[in-house]
């Protein structure tokens, strides 16, 4: 009886088919170090946003908008490490934000006259931007956008509140 010999695929193996270091044609030189700290960063920040909407029990939560921005970043980073000598970083960025208007889409339900799911498909819109920026290596301008959702979603969901509240009073003119 033969035996047959199994290679076993070790991860080392993959630098050697394509170095970190080596971009397509049209692409930049980025090391392994960098994509690891891009994609990180991306999972951090989706993850903190995603912990608002589990909070407030929405169906899109912490894996989903880790998932959406480590994916936008990764998309990102392909980007700009290029595709060869047809690479457009923009056409690729445009793929993500049609992809997530496809995801929004499905969250957001109109139930007679009432439509929920709109604040939860914009706060997943904003976190694929947050994952395309910091794949192209926008690390201050990730921050910002991170540190706009937060605000939105936390002081202005209260001054949102306060609003409703009052609009509700009864002997409140209405609209």
């Amino acid at each position: 009886m033969l035996a047959k010999k199994v290679a076993i695929f070790q991860p080392e193996d993959l630098l050697e088919v394509m170095p970190l270091e080596q971009p397509a044609a049209g692409g930049i030189a980025i090391g392994g170090a960098q994509i690891g700290a891009r994609l990180f960063v991306a999972l951090l920040f989706g993850a903190l946003v995603g912990i608002e909407r589990q909070w407030h029990h929405k169906n899109a939560g912490v894996r989903t908008h880790a998932l959406v921005s480590i994916g936008a970043c990764t998309f990102g980073l392909i980007s700009l490490l290029g595709f060869g000598a047809t690479n457009n970083p923009m056409l690729i960025a445009g793929g993500v934000v049609t992809g997530i208007g496809f995801i929004g889409g499905g969250v957001i339900m109109h139930q007679g006259g009432v439509i929920q799911g709109i604040n939860t498909a914009a706060t997943l819109w904003a976190t694929a931007s947050m994952g395309l920026a910091v794949g192209a290596g926008y690390y201050f301008l990730t921050t910002l956008v991170f540190i706009a959702v937060l605000v939105i979603q936390f002081p202005l969901t209260w001054l949102e509140e306060s609003i409703e509240r009052k609009g509700m009073r009864p002997g409140a003119p209405s609209g």
